[in-house]
């Protein structure tokens, strides 16, 4: 902790970042998101296993308004960041990525469940890293698989029941970092693409819909099943296709930098067994 308080003490004064995303201790609600400022106190930065919001998410925010940010992240975070970069959301050369290593995230003195899937405990493409992390495994995906063994009426009924629950508060959307358009197809009225009501029928088409739009781009940061006040399993959606991801295009999202999502990209060296879904 001390090299990254240090670091970051040096950008400001060498004026190579106007403030720094990190995050604070708060006497009252605890580690919290921060816009740090050079007049601040940075021995209050801090990075632990309480660190558990995705700061990028407010990286666009804070471009419009400084010129030079400095951010730090966690491994997942910073595949977040570069699934953005490469969508050209904003310039690279404005942000600095500082990123200590990652063991692990925890609410609650419990880890969470995306930290078991993490192969990712340094952010990709950072300027400056600190420590190293523990021994990095492949990631299991053993909740999304228990979901995938079951029978296909089992796993209806165990969607069903969570996406019943669903009161479209959009929390799930407005925490992610991918979710970046304008105007969302939810929100758009003619036409109107989703029945903005909460029937079951309403809310499987949302939850669907949003996760096909992750497919490829999800880093598994997982904010919006944290966020989520219905405690909505939505990683599990999430992961089953980046399962899929790394099964059929032998990548996994956020983790090469310049290069866009699997997705979003096509061209005639294609594989044709993919577009078969061989």
């Amino acid at each position: 902790m001390t090299d990254l308080q240090t670091q970051v003490k040096e950008l400001f004064s060498n004026k190579k970042i106007d403030v720094l995303l990190g995050w604070i201790v708060d006497n009252n609600s605890g580690i919290q998101p921060h816009l740090f400022r050079i007049q601040d106190d940075i021995s209050r930065l801090v990075f632990n296993d309480q660190c558990l919001d995705n700061l990028v998410t407010h990286l666009p925010t804070v471009l419009k308004q400084h010129r030079k940010v400095g951010i730090v992240v966690k491994g997942c975070d910073g595949r977040s960041l570069i699934t953005l970069l490469a969508e050209k959301q904003f310039e690279r050369e404005r942000i600095i990525v500082l990123a200590p290593a990652c063991n692990g995230v925890a609410a609650n003195s419990v880890k969470l469940g995306k930290c078991a899937d993490c192969a990712t405990h340094i952010a990709p493409n950072a300027d400056y890293t600190y420590d190293d992390p523990d021994t990095v495994s492949s990631p299991e995906f053993k909740e999304s698989q228990q979901i995938e063994d079951l029978p296909y009426y089992k796993r209806w009924k165990f969607f069903a029941d969570h996406f019943d629950r669903c009161d479209r508060c959009y929390a799930c959307r407005q925490v992610c970092p991918m979710c970046y358009c304008e105007i969302c197809i939810v929100d758009q009225q003619d036409p109107q693409w989703i029945d903005p009501s909460t029937k079951l029928s309403a809310n499987t088409m949302w939850h669907l819909i949003r996760a096909y739009h992750l497919a490829g781009r999800c880093a598994d940061c997982g904010e919006c099943e944290r966020i989520c006040p219905e405690h909505i399993p939505l990683r599990i959606l999430n992961t089953s296709l980046e399962k899929a991801i790394i099964e059929m295009f032998k990548t996994r999202p956020g983790t090469i930098p310049d290069v866009l999502p699997v997705l979003v990209t096509f061209n005639k060296d294609t594989d044709e067994g993919i577009m078969k879904g061989a």
